[in-house]
């Protein structure tokens, strides 16, 4: 028997939305807004720290004091940053540890599109934290144009099919994990993040052609140019290909 899916509540914690330049880094964008919003010394928790392909982790391990990776994969136990390592979700970390000490600050780069059960996920987030500290991440944005094609790609059973029509094989067997873009646009993690338990939520959108490009033949990459174009001029945080966002405990 297939598991009811949690439902979430349209209540939206406050939010407040900001459209970054297309110069910015995102790694370091996440990074400076970490430092100035946190204290310190830090305790992190990096959600999803098991991945290769983002060395995030490494940029913050000499701002934490502790640092402890939580990914299904056993790949996880490997990492040379992390204090304290398991190879579980974070439902399951959170579920089954025996310490009561809380962490700072929650780090999840590029994990929301792949997440299943959001209000799952999101509460356990939530109950590591203490009282006023801060989940940080970047995730795709489901209300751009790639987002669109991959969630579709997804629902209709064509995820893989695509995927090796545009992107070399070993790349795809290397970093690829099923998405689910669940909560993914800036309303539907607002309601997650409500439900949760969180209590504000900023987001800066980060609108670059080139994180979308190379799913193009060259005869089509002025597409995604043309649209980084037109939001970067005209459009809002809502229709940025990437959003940087915080949830505040």
């Amino acid at each position: 028997m297939t598991p009811k899916r949690s439902l979430i509540t349209r209540r939206e914690v406050p939010t407040r939305l900001e459209r970054l330049g297309p110069a910015t880094n995102q790694f370091n964008e996440l990074l400076a807004w970490i430092l100035a919003e946190t204290k310190a010394p830090r305790r992190a928790l990096d959600v999803g720290g098991g991945g290769s392909f983002y060395d995030f982790a490494g940029l913050l391990r000499p701002h934490a004091e502790w640092m402890t990776g939580v990914d299904p994969s056993p790949s996880v136990l490997d990492r040379p940053w992390f204090d304290e390592a398991h190879a579980a979700t974070v439902e399951q970390y959170a579920e089954g540890r025996t310490g009561t000490e809380q962490f700072d600050l929650a780090v999840c780069l590029y994990v929301l599109e792949h997440v299943d059960r959001p209000l799952e996920f999101l509460r356990a987030v939530r109950s590591l934290l203490k009282d006023g500290g801060s989940c940080f991440g970047v995730t795709p944005n489901l209300w751009h144009y790639f987002g669109m094609i991959s969630a579709a790609a997804t629902r209709v059973g064509a995820e893989d099919w695509l995927l090796h029509r545009v992107r070399p094989s070993e790349l795809i067997e290397a970093y690829h994990s099923p998405v689910r873009y669940r909560m993914n646009s800036v309303r539907a993690l607002s309601a997650c993040a409500a439900a949760a338990g969180f209590t504000t939520m900023d987001v800066r959108g980060l609108e670059q052609p080139g994180m979308f490009e190379t799913y193009f033949p060259d005869r089509l990459k002025i597409l995604p140019k043309a649209y980084s174009s037109l939001v970067n001029r005209l459009g809002t945080a809502r229709l940025c290909g990437t959003l940087i966002f915080r949830l505040q405990a």
